[in-house]
């Protein structure tokens, strides 16, 4: 008896579930969306902007400026809006960047603040 009991429950919870799973909608995931894929690449070219720019000893704060200009530029033909603002510290032998990153479409947009820690040896 037992296990007949066992049984009809686990049937039971099996059709409320796939009663549940059909009730719900499916949202497209956010990575599949244009605004995602183009504020990730965004966030990826600032980092790569930055190490960079250590790497090749160069002002950093000058090929942010210039990349930001670039990359505002492109995105506006696409129809975005980009707005990113950074402050450099530069204690010891340590460099970090703090940024807002921000990027619009119609009515959506997507908005992260980074911090990008780097250790420079001479």
């Amino acid at each position: 008896m037992k296990g007949q009991v066992f049984i009809i429950a686990l049937l039971l919870i099996l059709v409320i579930l796939v009663l549940l799973k059909s009730e719900t909608k499916s949202f497209p995931l956010q990575s599949e969306s244009p605004l995602y894929k183009s504020f990730w690449n965004l966030k990826n070219e600032l980092v790569e902007t930055v190490d960079l720019s250590i790497l090749n000893s160069e002002d950093i704060s000058t090929n942010l400026d210039s990349f930001i200009s670039f990359s505002k530029e492109i995105f506006e033909r696409k129809g975005y809006k980009e707005t990113v603002s950074f402050t450099i510290s530069n204690p010891g032998n340590m460099i970090t960047v703090y940024m807002n990153v921000s990027l619009e479409l119609d009515d959506s947009y997507l908005k992260d603040y980074l911090i990008i820690n780097r250790t420079v040896y001479i």
